[in-house]
């Protein structure tokens, strides 16, 4: 259990392998290592913004063990992050965590982001399923 939620791993390291390693994979993943050992990673692509009228960075993930915390890893995955958006023109960022996560808040709100409040909704298959009759 992480993040209060459950997680059932079946199918997706295969899943995931496909969108990181595809011919047109627009996830990426960055790895944060010590003395050869991954202490944690980031995943993110870009994506588009209707409001916006714009694309955007979209990290979905930062992960960092926790010994490998508040040693600066965090920071360099994020402007890694950062990086990689404005060599390929984007110039925006977007990532949520949950709020509870105070550790993460109190990370996110040293980098400066203006903060959205809003619900993220989710439908599982079945839900999908129903949805579209």
């Amino acid at each position: 259990m992480y993040e209060r939620s459950s997680f059932v791993p079946e199918g997706k390291a295969e899943a995931l392998g496909h969108m990181l390693f595809a011919q047109d994979a627009r996830l990426k993943c960055l790895i944060a290592e010590v003395a050869g050992k991954a202490m944690g990673y980031a995943s993110f692509s870009v994506e588009v913004s209707t409001w916006d009228a714009d694309r955007f960075m979209h990290m979905d993930c930062l992960f960092l063990r926790p010994e490998a915390r508040n040693k600066g890893l965090g920071l360099a995955l994020m402007r890694r992050i950062a990086q990689e958006a404005l060599e390929q023109g984007v110039i925006r960022m977007q990532w949520q965590t949950p709020c509870f996560n105070v550790d993460a808040i109190r990370f996110y709100d040293r980098l400066g982001p203006e903060k959205k409040e809003k619900f993220r909704m989710f439908l599982g298959a079945e839900e999908m399923k129903a949805l579209a009759g």
